[in-house]
């Protein structure tokens, strides 16, 4: 679907010279048609990334609406938050600390799911090589009743978690779901979207979550697109 000129200003929260300056010598992408300019949200998110324009809350969501239903990943990763500058020296304190940020409902319990993140690490490392790792719940009662969710941290100081291509990791995903298809789903668009090396740099360039986000909405397109 499209967007009109109205519905991305709003979005962007600029006036309407902003965004007549951004399509005649910023080279906006749209599509003019009985005099008026109708733009596609995915093209102008990637646009707005590359032309380093700050993204608002309701850019994101606008293209959310737009796409309703195709994505999985970038709405479990709204729900889980992005977080930069995580402490920690052990893979055991930083799996403890991850929990304290997620937005986890109040009935389940974060000790235990400290317990079984540990527990995954050492039934084999979910470090997955580049410094990145993907500590995994799924538990159908622990987790019954919450949508899935995926956190992204970047770490102060890589550690060890014994990935097998021997890096620290600086970069963790951590996906809970109490359903084994959507977790599944999340782990392979997450996967899918890791293989995108330009993304994958560019990930660690950004500096608030509107644009992280922004960027795996980008990514996650492709795959709708197939």
């Amino acid at each position: 679907m499209q967007l009109t000129f109205h519905e991305v200003q709003e979005a962007f929260e600029v006036e309407e010279k902003t965004l007549y300056h951004w399509l005649n010598v910023g080279k906006m992408p749209a599509v003019k048609a009985d005099d008026q300019y109708y733009f596609n949200p995915i093209e102008v998110l990637e646009w707005a990334l590359k032309s380093r324009i700050p993204l608002t809350p309701g850019a994101l969501k606008l293209c959310e609406k737009k796409r309703l239903g195709q994505d999985l990943l970038t709405p479990a990763l709204m729900r889980g938050g992005v977080y930069w500058d995580i402490k920690g020296n052990r893979r055991e304190d930083i799996l403890e600390k991850i929990l304290e940020f997620l937005p986890l409902p109040i009935h389940i319990p974060r000790l235990f799911l400290k317990d079984m993140l540990l527990s995954r690490e050492q039934m084999g490392t979910t470090g997955v090589g580049d410094g990145i790792a993907i500590p995994h719940i799924k538990h159908p009662v622990v987790l019954a009743g919450m949508e899935p969710m995926v956190g992204l941290f970047f770490l102060e100081t890589p550690i060890d978690f014994a990935a097998l291509d021997g890096q620290n990791i600086h970069t963790l995903f951590v996906i809970l779901s109490a359903s084994f298809k959507e977790h599944l789903s999340l782990l392979s668009r997450l996967a899918f979207c890791l293989q995108d090396e330009h993304f994958k740099t560019a990930l660690h360039g950004y500096r608030n979550q509107e644009e992280v986000l922004a960027a795996f909405q980008v990514v996650e397109s492709k795959i709708v697109r197939q």
